[in-house]
């Protein structure tokens, strides 16, 4: 294949792999959307193979996330050229790199013709997705990039049910083996070779783990069980839609609580809730210090008989040290009963771990930068079952549930803050990754989003009831609590291990000395 084919190839897959991804979620193409790129990086030279891979990166970014570049420029209020430059880095640093390191892997692994050539190929794709995913999160600059793995372009149906056992890392893995079945069968046909019954017997390899996986999950979903009725508690999600400035701004301190009382009592005109989620960053102002305005959000869980989880600036008595993004709950007295504060900030936006990058940091009247909370607090009491609150982005990262779990959750809560999200595309992409959560671990899942959408998702998945986006909106929905403890609970990202090992293993057998002398004598 020649470089301009390859090129050409490279970016097609780009465009179908995330045309493969929410919004669009065109989920077919996830089985054939790898299969240029993959022959792409196997023709010429490794050099190349490595550039090609790299260009995938970038391209892939901006095929997924078109918008995150201007979203960028809006959040630091600076201008567009801005957003495009810090975007397109982002893409080199949090995925290129890791997309170069596969290429190298697979030219390693090339010679690997036989049967397992499309297993080892799935478990190399998934070796980089677990360290883009993994590597440096928790440290003052970095935080994983789960962000359009492969695995969430089946983040519900049959194919997630696996999740409860791999996480979303066994569904990349049997996505990229088809795809990497396929690329053999026509790089074969290509190079005339395989004229006789192999290429069945290759295809049959590929396709199995997904087959296998499909029909499993099939039977789980058909035979999921219904949660009995004196179990169930109802729930509200209040979504204000105000933008970032507006919930910052100095002559907006505290007036953001009319637009979530309002819409609070709209919600109330149907009936009382048990439980009331308000998002992440619900409110600006200091609830402990700022007693006039806590009483009058009380009254509103007094007079409902309900209890109210909101999201705002927390302090622990000291008005030197920077505050925490807390989640804060008042129970049906109007007590303040309880308080969650964010464990792994947002560098650069949460936090800011060099003083020269403090220009970046936006005019706020208050929550500029955070302190980080415990890694693994225990989980807030409510009506509905003792929950594990995921804020944000930790929701996109599965320790980080899985943590909450295993201190005891019985549901998952992830209010949000997406009002700094030009278009559509990133939000509905930001709900099937937190979606898939509720699968991994068996739980039902909460999430409140400012600007949408909301969701109430159930344990195998299944999105019950949901906002649309960008636009003010109210969420009735009902949850369980639930105690099972699910294998990936249980050990977390083995299967991710499992691949990497297997690829390291298989890179070191080739690299023997004696393999040389062998295929010499041979």
């Amino acid at each position: 294949m020649g470089l301009p084919s390859a090129i050409t190839a490279t970016l097609l897959s780009a465009a179908l792999l995330a045309l493969a991804l929410p919004p669009w979620s065109l989920r077919p193409l996830a089985f054939v959307g790898l299969v240029p790129l993959l022959l792409a990086l196997q023709s010429g030279g490794a050099t190349r193979a490595v550039a090609l891979a790299v260009g995938f990166g970038v391209a892939f970014g901006w095929t997924t996330a078109p918008t995150f570049p201007a979203s960028i420029a809006t959040y630091y209020e600076q201008p567009l050229w801005f957003g495009v430059i810090l975007g397109s880095a982002l893409f080199a640093a949090m995925a290129s790199v890791y997309y170069g390191a596969f290429a190298a892997i697979l030219r390693g692994l090339a010679a690997s013709a036989g049967w397992t050539a499309p297993l080892l190929t799935a478990a190399a794709w998934v070796s980089i997705e677990l360290g883009r995913a993994r590597l440096f999160t928790g440290t003052d600059f970095f935080i994983g990039n789960p962000w359009a793995l492969l695995g969430y372009t089946h983040a519900s149906g049959p194919l997630a049910q696996v999740a409860s056992l791999t996480g979303v890392y066994g569904i990349s893995f049997v996505v990229v083996a088809v795809n990497a079945g396929l690329a053999r069968l026509l790089l074969d046909r290509i190079e005339r070779r395989e004229r006789d019954t192999g290429w069945a017997w290759r295809a049959a390899i590929s396709c199995a783990p997904a087959i296998v996986v499909y029909l499993a999950g099939a039977y789980t979903l058909a035979t999921a069980p219904e949660d009995e009725a004196a179990s169930l508690v109802e729930v509200g999600v209040v979504q204000g839609n105000l933008s970032t400035g507006r919930r910052w701004r100095a002559d907006a301190y505290g007036r953001n609580l009319e637009r979530y009382m309002g819409l609070t009592r709209d919600l109330l005109r149907s009936g009382s809730p048990d439980l009331v989620v308000w998002p992440e960053n619900a409110v600006s102002f200091y609830v402990e210090e700022e007693r006039r305005y806590l009483e009058a959000l009380a009254e509103l869980p007094k007079a409902g008989g309900f209890e109210l989880l909101f999201g705002g600036p927390g302090r622990n008595g000291d008005p030197e040290a920077p505050p925490f993004n807390s989640i804060f709950r008042i129970d049906a007295s109007g007590r303040l009963a309880g308080r969650y504060d964010k464990s792994l900030l947002m560098p650069f936006s949460e936090t800011y771990p060099f003083e020269t990058a403090s220009w970046m940091r936006r005019d706020l009247a208050t929550g500029q930068v955070f302190s980080p909370g415990p890694w693994n607090p225990s989980p807030l009491d409510t009506p509905a079952g003792r929950a594990g609150i995921l804020t944000c982005n930790e929701a996109m990262l599965p320790e980080v549930a899985i943590a909450r779990v295993r201190s005891g959750a019985e549901l998952l809560i992830s209010p949000s803050n997406d009002s700094w999200i030009t278009g559509l595309g990133f939000s509905d992409h930001m709900l099937a990754v937190v979606g898939l959560r509720s699968i991994e671990l068996r739980r039902y899942l909460i999430r409140a989003s400012t600007s949408g959408p909301s969701a109430v998702i159930d344990p195998w998945g299944r999105v019950r009831v949901r906002t649309e986006s960008a636009a003010p909106g109210l969420l009735r929905g009902v949850v369980a609590p639930r105690s099972e403890i699910t294998l990936y609970a249980r050990w977390g990202d083995a299967f991710g291990v499992a691949c990497v090992l297997s690829v390291a293993g298989t890179l070191l057998w080739r690299a023997r000395p004696d393999r040389g002398a062998h295929r010499g004598s041979a």
